[in-house]
């Protein structure tokens, strides 16, 4: 038994200016709670998925791109809708073999279950994560267990 959506799926940006389809599954789903994802976001965290970027595409629409510094002093492009503004995904420092899709902006979100969660030493008090959720106080450095235990959970 399968907890996917069947693939291809597809998303975009909130003024639909932006389409995008996802034709496989992701590595792993996770949240973020450093503080500069509270800032970006506007919330207590973001939602992130790693994918292949061999298994998304952009479809419509033109993007921007805005490029973060992280603390490491790494350089992350953030790429947004050119006239809503919705990040619609990243491009992490480890190399161009995948993309960080912000999985908000998918039409069908029901699927979504964030395996793991990251810097939760700046997490909001409030915040009560699922006990079979693995924790990161800050960013791990292998992300192994979390495309393991993406695995595991999709196969229910």
């Amino acid at each position: 038994m399968s907890r996917l959506p069947a693939f291809p799926v597809a998303g975009g940006c909130a003024c639909g200016a932006v389409r995008y389809v996802l034709k496989a599954s992701p590595l792993g789903v996770y949240s973020c709670h450093c503080t500069e994802c509270q800032s970006l976001t506007g919330s207590a965290f973001s939602l992130a998925m790693s994918v292949l970027r061999s298994d998304f595409e952009v479809t419509q629409g033109a993007l921007s791109t805005w490029m973060r510094t992280a603390d490491s002093g790494a350089k992350i492009p953030q790429r947004f809708c050119s006239t809503c503004g919705v990040r619609v995904f990243t491009e992490p420092p480890g190399g161009p073999h995948s993309v960080t899709l912000r999985p908000g902006t998918l039409d069908d979100t029901s699927w979504l279950h964030p395996v793991a969660a990251f810097w939760t030493r700046s997490a909001q008090a409030w915040v009560a994560l699922p006990a079979d959720t693995l924790t990161y106080e800050t960013q791990p450095t292998d992300y192994a267990p979390v495309m393991k235990a993406w695995r595991d959970w999709t196969q229910g």
